[in-house]
């Protein structure tokens, strides 16, 4: 399968971004592992040619999406590589049903989300008493995956509690959840 690797590593109070750095090596190093095409994007650097990118997205069977939550989103290097690379006529047209227009090829992506929130806060405290699930916060990336036609979710991978708690079971849990929906 070819698969991009889309990765948003950003710097923000104690995060360094180094954390979704490293899950996407490990991301690479198991696919090509497993025989997969890998391309990647790290949409974090400020010389990325735009018509290169939209090569890959085309190219690609599945997207991963690597990235931090920031503010209940994705951060702004993300937001803005959607934003240039998603291209009227590239990957969308505008049809009588909307959304129904979506001209990428792949045929599924997966989130890897990385936050300082515990999974155990989802739908108990105040601010996320609607989100149940880590994918109610990430509606946004996830709507438009499905907008371009993107519609097969592949389980999302959510490292909680990133910056204030243990790390040390991330590792393992990624590549048994690789190894889950990867073949």
């Amino acid at each position: 399968m070819k698969v991009l690797i889309v990765t948003a590593g950003y710097t923000i109070f104690e995060a360094k971004g180094h954390l979704n750095g490293f899950l996407a090596h490990l991301s690479e190093k198991f696919l090509l592992g497993k025989g997969h095409d890998v391309k990647f994007s790290d949409v974090s650097k400020e010389t990325l040619n735009i018509e290169r990118e939209l090569d890959k997205l085309l190219w690609a069977e599945c997207v991963i999406y690597i990235t931090p939550i920031m503010w209940f989103n994705m951060p702004y290097p993300l937001v803005k590589w959607l934003g240039e690379v998603l291209a009227y006529q590239k990957t969308f047209t505008i049809t009588d049903v909307y959304g129904e227009g979506g001209q990428v090829p792949a045929e599924k992506f997966m989130i890897v989300a990385t936050s300082n929130m515990k999974s155990s806060d989802l739908g108990q405290c105040h601010v996320l008493k609607n989100a149940h699930h880590i994918d109610d916060v990430l509606q946004p990336l996830i709507m438009t995956n499905n907008y371009l036609s993107i519609r097969n979710q592949l389980p999302t991978f959510h490292a909680d509690n990133v910056i204030a708690g243990d790390t040390s079971w991330i590792e393992n849990a990624y590549l048994e959840h690789l190894a889950a929906n990867f073949t």
